[in-house]
């Protein structure tokens, strides 16, 4: 049927497949073991922080005192995480009750922007 030569190329082009099957594989093992490094993440671009992957339902139904609101409470508003969350109530246990909504810039983390996106949801009774 196949003369030597014609076997032995045959041969030749399977090990040649074989081989590249192998190393793609080997490379595909080693890139899932590989360390997420941070600029890893950073370029992902579907990477989101878990306080910016809320969905509309899980925004609060109605505004939230901040002067009472608990940990939770708090952090379920967006843009607030745990710690946040925690600071908002630090600064509220060190310098009383927030007397304007303005006043949570003070807090470290929240800037006049996430101000802006909070007031919606935030509401000021003693």
């Amino acid at each position: 049927m196949f003369t030597k030569k014609e076997k032995n190329l045959i041969l030749i082009i399977a090990l040649v497949l074989i081989a590249g099957a192998l190393w793609s594989l080997l490379r595909t093992v080693v890139k899932k073991q590989r360390p997420l490094s941070t600029a890893d993440i950073r370029m992902e671009s579907s990477f989101q922080r878990e306080d910016e992957q809320r969905g509309e339902s899980d925004l609060p139904l109605q505004p939230v005192n901040i002067n009472t609101a608990a940990l939770m409470e708090i952090e379920a508003l967006p843009y607030i995480g745990i710690e946040k969350a925690k600071a908002i109530i630090a600064y509220r246990e060190e310098h009383g009750s927030f007397a304007t909504v303005d006043e949570l810039t003070k807090v470290k983390g929240i800037g006049p922007s996430t101000l802006e996106k909070l007031k919606p949801f935030i509401k000021l009774q003693p």
